[in-house]
């Protein structure tokens, strides 16, 4: 028993100080090159703000001359400056050229970080206007010497360290774990039996006594606690069925709610990328549902939602699932044999049966559907992004006026 905890105390210690090396190695450099980042891009906007009027009166050899003295003073793999039109102003001929793709010069300095490379690009303003940009490239090769130097020194301390404190940990504990040893065997006893009806002899009154007490006493809360516990995961067995069923159905219309639409989702975009085929989320919002809950009463809300929920039900495969997200929103998922023309006809076919008059309270409710359509993996591989793709479909649909359907993307 001593044996095994010195083994996992030492494990624990080493494993401690290993997270802890580990934390100290990467937030170190990541410290370090966030602060020669900084440097190198303040020498970068300093550049910028040198052969700005260099740019503005076509002087290119000044231009050349300013970039070959920062070439001199920092490490560089590569050093360009560019006009606003994307023509090569001017470089350093024994650095290579790196090349800009032509787009809108940023308003502010971007960095990048490659590898062992800074990659820094500097717009060249001259009176609030973009006159060019600066493209540097500066490697990180004496940072990593310098930070592999630090880190070996550190590991020879840490290993001086770990070997102290595993002599003073192993001589500390074995004397401190010798007249417990007894009391581990009932312990033992007690977590191999599940028997907690056991109890150890009180021997002296000293600390040892006092903790054999104690012991005995967590043995008797425990006891209460394991006929208590077994008493309630017999009561919470019988109510599973209702309580699984409340967590993940809608108790109004019996629809997947939000928690169980999440999951469906989430499974139906996975199972789209890993058979390489389409799925469709259709969602879809009750048109002048509040108008119905205003002047009809939010029974008869209930109902409507009720009957669309059926309608579109009876409309839809059987591989299809239709959620309810609360009030009058609701998802369907088409996760099987997915086409855009097998979409439009479905949107077609849920308008068609929601278009037929629906009667409640003797009155005809004038609620319609407006219907957003995203496509897994066309539009989003990402779940969440998926569902506001589809939303915002759904809002396209409603600002064409309504009763209608609107495939993300689509004009």
């Amino acid at each position: 028993m001593v044996r095994k905890l010195t083994r996992q105390n030492l494990t624990v210690l080493l494993s401690s100080m290993l997270i802890s090396f580990l934390l100290i190695a990467v937030m170190l450099w990541l410290t370090a090159r966030e602060r020669q980042g900084s440097a190198a891009e303040l020498a970068a906007v300093q550049l910028a703000s040198n052969v700005a009027a260099m740019l503005v009166f076509n002087d290119p050899e000044a231009a050349q001359r300013e970039l070959a003295v920062l070439g001199e003073n920092r490490e560089l793999s590569g050093l360009a400056l560019y006009t606003a039109q994307g023509e090569l102003f001017a470089g350093i001929a024994k650095l290579p050229t790196l090349q800009w793709q032509q787009q809108p010069i940023p308003t502010e300095p971007q960095r990048r970080y490659r590898g062992l490379e800074i990659e820094l690009v500097v717009p060249v303003m001259v009176r609030d206007k973009a006159e060019g940009v600066l493209v540097v490239r500066e490697r990180l090769h004496q940072l990593m010497h310098w930070f592999v130097r630090g880190l070996l020194i550190m590991s020879a301390l840490m290993v001086v360290i770990y070997l102290f404190a595993a002599r003073l940990l192993i001589k500390i504990q074995r004397k401190a774990l010798s007249p417990l040893v007894a009391l581990s065997a009932l312990a033992e006893k007690v977590a191999s039996e599940r028997n907690f009806s056991l109890r150890a002899a009180v021997v002296d009154n000293d600390e040892i006594g006092s903790l054999t007490k104690r012991f005995n006493e967590l043995l008797k809360r425990a006891e209460i606690w394991q006929t208590e516990l077994s008493t309630e995961l017999q009561q919470q067995a019988a109510r599973g069925d209702e309580l699984e069923h409340l967590a993940l159905k809608d108790s109004l219309t019996q629809l997947p709610n939000r928690h169980s639409f999440g999951q469906l989702l989430h499974k139906m975009v996975t199972d789209s990328l890993n058979n390489k085929t389409m799925s469709a989320l259709l969602f879809i919002d009750l048109d002048n549902f509040k108008f119905v809950n205003d002047n009809f009463g939010h029974d008869a809300g209930d109902e409507v939602l009720i009957e669309v929920s059926n309608r579109i039900q009876a409309a839809i495969r059987s591989d299809d699932t239709l959620c309810r997200l609360g009030g009058d929103e609701f998802a369907l998922l088409l996760p099987k044999q997915v086409t855009p023309q097998l979409t439009e006809q479905v949107c077609k076919r849920l308008l068609q049966q929601i278009s037929r008059p629906i009667w409640v309270k003797n009155a005809q409710m004038p609620v319609t559907l407006s219907i957003g359509v995203a496509l897994c993996p066309e539009h989003s591989i990402d779940s969440a992004t998926l569902l506001q793709l589809a939303d915002e479909a759904m809002y396209q649909a409603k600002r064409a006026g309504k009763n209608g359907y609107q495939i993300y993307g689509a004009d």
